[in-house]
C-alpha cells in the first residue's frame, strides 16, 4: 500500500524515498491510499483487465483504514482507471492526530494488509 497527499507527494518522512517527493501528512488531510487485493467490485473486472476511464468501479466490501489505533474516515473505494487490479482508497486523517509515525492497516472482509506501512503525521 502507498499513501500519497492531495499534492501527490508521498505521506512519508522526507528522505525515505531518495529522488522522490515526500511530505508528512497533516491532521484533517485527505489523503489517496494505493493498493491491491482489496476484493471483488460492482460491476465485476475480470482479473488482469485494464480499468476503463468511463466510469466508477467499486468494491463490494467496505474497507476500514486504521493509522496507529486510531479509525480513518474512509470516503470510498475503488478500482484506479487506467490500471489493472489497483484500488484507490480515500481517505482523512483523524484531526486528532498527534505527531509520529503510525502504522497504515487497511481491513476487508475481515483480511489485514501487511506489516511494513508507515503514514507520517506531522502538524
Amino acid at each position: 500500500m502507498a499513501t500519497r497527499n492531495s499534492d501527490g507527494s508521498l505521506a512519508v518522512k522526507a528522505g525515505t524515498f531518495a529522488g522522490a517527493t515526500t511530505a508528512p501528512a497533516k491532521p484533517g488531510d485527505v489523503l489517496i491510499l494505493w493498493g491491491t487485493g482489496f476484493g471483488p467490485t460492482t460491476p465485476p473486472v475480470a482479473a488482469g483487465i485494464q480499468v476503463p476511464s468511463d466510469g466508477t468501479i467499486r468494491n463490494t466490501s467496505p474497507v476500514t483504514i486504521k493509522i496507529g489505533t486510531a479509525d480513518a474516515q474512509v470516503f470510498g473505494s475503488a478500482l484506479s482507471p487506467g490500471f489493472a487490479g489497483l484500488y484507490q482508497i480515500a481517505i482523512q486523517v483523524p484531526a486528532s492526530m498527534a505527531d509520529g509515525d503510525y502504522a497504515l492497516k487497511a481491513t476487508v472482509s475481515g483480511v489485514t494488509s501487511p506489516d511494513g506501512v508507515i503514514l507520517s503525521v506531522k502538524k
